[in-house]
């Protein structure tokens, strides 16, 4: 820590500008996350970093499930639900309100992916807190999900997920792990032992998918992000001479968050937008991001990829799996399809007496029911620290 410290004590000594405001990042901390651990982690190796470099920290910890995503709503900054569901949502994230991750959840899959976790989880944490102080940013997709309108339910606000949807009988299994708790660290392994059996589980993912392949960009579906000028012009208690100043996004030179900007009117792609649809018969469905899928590579534009797994599997071949998964080993996937949109309506219970539904966005768990989903791209991340378990849990 002492080598970390003192990298962050140079950050704290440089000068500001004349009449720049020092550096400013709010905290949504969870603080039931890993076991309760998450608060005294971030107050022992995360947080000293941060004041050191002379950043001011405002801490908000959350207190139920969905706090973070109604408070960030009204604040400036926070974490990636919340944001984008702002009106100006998308274009202030990826232009003026970059998004950092501390990894201090178990199951962070995101914060895991962009600080490779080692078996040294203070260096890891120390290293995410130096990537907000360094200002390190990297473009990262984002998912917009939203349900669609049916007969009995009307459609609410979107969702945004960073990882990505599983659906299905591994996706079950996993939820239930912590009934096994008196198996201590084996409970992963008895989850898989004690449910391959059991009936209620996801075995049958029935589902009509429509979907348009990846576009790397077009004059079909590539809208230019508009220079956001009006807004900055009504910021309160700007001064007259503040408009000759250097706005965000108008110097590569001068501003590390410049976007360099591709004229998509000259582009043109017969493809682009041509629906196809396929009809789902699966026991596991997934969807996987670049950000966490080292074989879901970017090409252009974002992209999602869809993962099938086979139609159905016995009782020995489905605990080995799942013990492979547990081991860190690669899925098994019977066909995978890379798409940019697609709409996914599941067959859904017909009567009250059937059992509910469930699938897991960003390990969070929601009602199964039809929805549209988009891959989006967020310009820059890795600069505002927070914590996203949901509370109450302690992944």
């Amino acid at each position: 820590m002492r080598d970390y410290c003192e990298e962050a004590v140079k950050y704290g000594e440089q000068p500001l500008p004349l009449g720049s405001k020092p550096r400013q990042i709010t905290v949504v901390l969870n603080p039931a996350a890993n076991k309760r651990k998450a608060k005294a982690e971030f107050e022992k190796f995360c947080a000293p970093l941060l004041y050191l470099a002379g950043i001011s920290v405002t801490i908000i910890q959350t207190e139920h499930e969905g706090q973070a995503r109604s408070l960030v709503e009204e604040l400036d900054q926070a974490v990636v639900t919340g944001l984008l569901r702002r009106p100006d949502g998308e274009i202030a994230t990826s232009r003026k309100f970059p998004i950092g991750i501390l990894p201090l959840g178990r199951t962070n899959t995101v914060g895991n992916a962009l600080f490779a976790r080692d078996t040294n989880t203070v260096r890891t944490m120390a290293d995410s807190a130096m990537a907000i102080i360094r200002e390190f940013a990297k473009p990262i997709d984002v998912v917009k999900i939203e349900a669609l309108e049916t007969e009995t339910d009307l459609p609410g606000k979107p969702i945004y997920c960073l990882a990505g949807i599983e659906w299905g009988a591994y996706r079950d299994t996993n939820a239930r792990k912590d009934k096994y708790w008196y198996f201590d660290g084996l409970r992963w392994y008895a989850a898989y032992l004690f449910n391959g059996l059991k009936s209620d589980i996801s075995w049958r993912c029935e589902a009509d998918l429509d979907f348009s392949l990846p576009c790397p960009g077009c004059s079909s579906c590539h809208t230019a992000v508009e220079q956001d000028v009006s807004s900055d012009k009504q910021k309160v208690g700007a001064r007259w001479w503040q408009s000759y100043l250097p706005r965000l996004g108008q110097s590569p030179a001068t501003n590390k968050y410049h976007v360099e900007q591709i004229d998509y009117s000259q582009i043109h792609n017969k493809a682009c937008g041509i629906q196809h649809r396929k009809e789902v018969s699966t026991i596991e469905f997934s969807l996987t991001t670049a950000n966490v899928d080292k074989n879901c590579v970017r090409e252009g534009d974002s992209h999602l990829q869809l993962n099938l797994g086979p139609k159905e599997i016995s009782y020995t071949d489905f605990v080995a799996e799942g013990w492979k998964r547990i081991r860190g080993q690669e899925p098994f996937v019977e066909e995978k399809l890379k798409t940019r949109e697609f709409e996914l309506r599941p067959a859904l219970p017909n009567n009250s007496k059937e059992q509910e539904k469930w699938i897991s966005i960003d390990n969070e768990d929601y009602e199964l029911k039809p929805i549209h989903e988009v891959a989006l791209r967020v310009s820059h991340s890795s600069l505002m620290s927070f914590d996203r378990m949901k509370p109450g849990s302690e992944d």
